[in-house]
């Protein structure tokens, strides 16, 4: 005995297995007459508001109207992902457009080198900030205002503008500016090659890498629209591989914190244009003094002052480094830096032994007009270092 949803189902049956071509064509035919109330409405939405605004006032034609929802759905999904099983005409525009809302991403930074593959760096972005960390333990914190560098010890050796200062995605920065809305030529580029599960875009290298670059391909994955994987091909048979991971464990929020920077090695007023200042080194084993020196610069279009700094280290053994003049270096900024000997070498101090200064300069304002604080972090890189 069929109960009344039994009928229900059969009457809806039949009424889309007869005629569903012809209720869709009707359906559409009727859509431009409804196109000026709803504007702003979907394709899905305008179909469903069509027959929101139809008085159903038979069954059949309640069922027969599901079942044309349920074609228009159908079509919808198809059409949002690119067409039925048709994903070589998804632009590269699309791909931007979704690679713009990523909010986290796990990056890879990989180089094949002859017979050696080294992770050069690995990169994190989640809460709006991005932190960076090399093979040799360096790492870079970004919080989208302030970019700062640490070495592998953990000693500031950078600071400055951040990475996303004009705005930049996270996969707009880390793809160097491959996924950026303003590179229009590539907007209408269509995959190279359609898999089961991904799409592969190829470009072409830029002119200034033509010479030893053989080209970039991207590959796409078919759902998220994503780039999981970039492989940069050299000529010579070398390559970069960077591959982007959305699904890993998102780092805590406290990850993405930038190290505490700590006491400088030495620190000093030092008035612009006037005589050079002798800043003590402590804790920095193998240095005893930094001599520097501020000059003023011709203004530019810098948001912040800047101004010239002269360096020069003297050893434990009295031995006087070479001199790094003309550092351009912005107020609340920091630089990383190095220098050999006097002679102008790594190993051609007195003694012969091999000595690498590095130091990063940090110039920070004070409430004395023309009067800067230079803070100097450093350490002597030596042969057995």
């Amino acid at each position: 005995m069929k109960t009344p949803l039994d009928e229900d189902l059969t009457v809806m049956y039949e009424a889309f297995d007869k005629n569903h071509n012809e209720l869709r064509q009707s359906l559409i035919a009727s859509l431009p007459d409804r196109h000026r109330r709803h504007k702003h409405v979907g394709r899905i939405n305008q179909m469903l508001a069509f027959v929101g605004d139809t008085i159903m006032r038979s069954r059949i034609t309640k069922l027969a109207a599901a079942a044309v929802i349920i074609i228009a759905v159908c079509l919808g999904v198809l059409h949002i992902v690119g067409g039925p099983a048709d994903f070589s005409t998804v632009g590269w525009a699309q791909v931007v457009t979704h690679a713009a809302k990523a909010d986290y991403v796990h990056m890879y930074y990989l180089k094949s080198r002859g017979n050696d593959f080294i992770k050069h760096f690995e990169a994190w972005y989640a809460h709006g900030k991005m932190v960076m960390r090399g093979s040799k333990g360096d790492a870079k914190y970004d919080d989208r205002k302030v970019l700062q560098g640490f070495d592998e010890q953990g000693m500031l050796m950078s600071r400055g503008p951040s990475m996303f200062a004009e705005g930049q995605g996270a996969l707009e920065l880390l793809t160097a500016g491959f996924l950026s809305p303003k590179n229009e030529q590539f907007n209408e580029q269509v995959p190279a090659n359609v898999g089961d599960d991904f799409l592969i875009y190829a470009f072409d290298p830029s002119p200034k890498e033509k010479d030893w670059m053989e080209g970039i391909y991207i590959t796409v994955g078919k759902n998220s629209l994503l780039p999981v994987q970039i492989k940069a091909c050299h000529k010579d048979g070398d390559y970069d591989l960077i591959i982007f991971d959305y699904e890993a464990p998102e780092e805590p929020a406290e990850f993405f914190e930038p190290l505490d920077v700590g006491l400088p090695n030495g620190r000093a007023e030092v008035a612009v244009d006037g005589e050079q200042v002798e800043i003590p080194i402590a804790n920095a084993p193998g240095l005893k003094t930094a001599i520097v020196r501020l000059r003023s610069k011709p203004p530019d279009n810098s948001d912040k002052p800047s101004f010239y700094l002269d360096v020069t280290f003297i050893t434990d053994e009295g031995y006087r480094s070479g001199m790094l003049d003309g550092l351009r270096l912005k107020v609340d900024e920091a630089a990383q830096c190095g220098t050999g000997s006097a002679e102008g070498g790594l190993d051609k101090w007195p003694d012969g032994q091999y000595r690498n200064v590095r130091f990063s300069p940090w110039l920070r304002p004070t409430d004395k007009d023309g009067t800067y604080i230079v803070e100097i972090r450093c350490f002597l890189k030596t042969e057995k270092d």
